[in-house]
């Protein structure tokens, strides 16, 4: 399979695809090609970006030793977390997390996006393992693949910026969207998905508690 990364930068550079501004985003909203939900123009849109924040739902595994966290799949003993009563989420040294945003978004079939870690968040070494093109006609929130990388513990706060992605526009609309079935699951942004996602990451079972 291409590299997806790779394959974004073939296009910008064949002219086939243009990033929006902040005032495109806008209009881009306003016309329904895209959503946002909710939409923080203030707090959240950059001049050629947008800001996720960090939603209420997570999955943490102490440990990003491949061996250990397949253990600990299989075992069912990763709990998901609601941050939405606790407010904020402490990722430990060397730990890896499956976060979701607190927006919904809603991609026409004319429209992708790419995901990068805020720099303040990658400054402290919190990198993103996974899931960093969104695809025509994506619907729903993100689901981001996280690992600390740093000695020290890194907290998150709900609704926080955690994420930002540029917008393109292709020049043509993509004949076929993102899968029907997987639009579904993130929409529904599911307990069963978050799970989902990690099965699929390691190609194990995984026990929902």
């Amino acid at each position: 399979m291409p590299d997806q990364n790779a394959l974004l930068v073939l296009i910008k550079k064949r002219g086939d695809i243009s990033l929006l501004t902040d005032g495109e985003i806008k209009q881009a909203i306003q016309s329904q090609e895209i959503q946002i939900d909710p939409f923080d123009e203030k707090r959240c849109l950059q001049p050629a970006s947008y800001d996720m924040r960090l939603g209420k739902r997570a999955l943490l595994g102490r440990t990003i030793t491949i061996e250990n966290f397949k253990k600990k799949v299989k075992e069912g003993t990763i709990e998901e977390i609601d941050l939405e009563k606790g407010n904020s989420i402490t990722i430990p040294a060397g730990a890896f997390c499956l976060l979701t945003t607190y927006e919904k978004l809603d991609f026409g079939l004319e429209y992708v996006g790419h995901i990068g870690m805020r720099s303040y968040l990658f400054r402290k070494s919190l990198n993103i393992l996974s899931g960093l093109q969104i695809g025509p006609g994506y619907k729903g929130v993100l689901i981001l693949g996280v690992c600390n990388i740093s000695p020290r513990s890194i907290t998150l706060d709900y609704c926080d910026p955690i994420c930002t992605i540029e917008i393109h526009r292709l020049a043509k609309p993509a004949v076929k969207g993102y899968p029907e079935e997987k639009t579904k699951e993130q929409q529904e942004g599911s307990e069963t998905r978050l799970a989902d996602s990690l099965r699929e990451m390691y190609h194990l079972p995984i026990t929902s508690n």
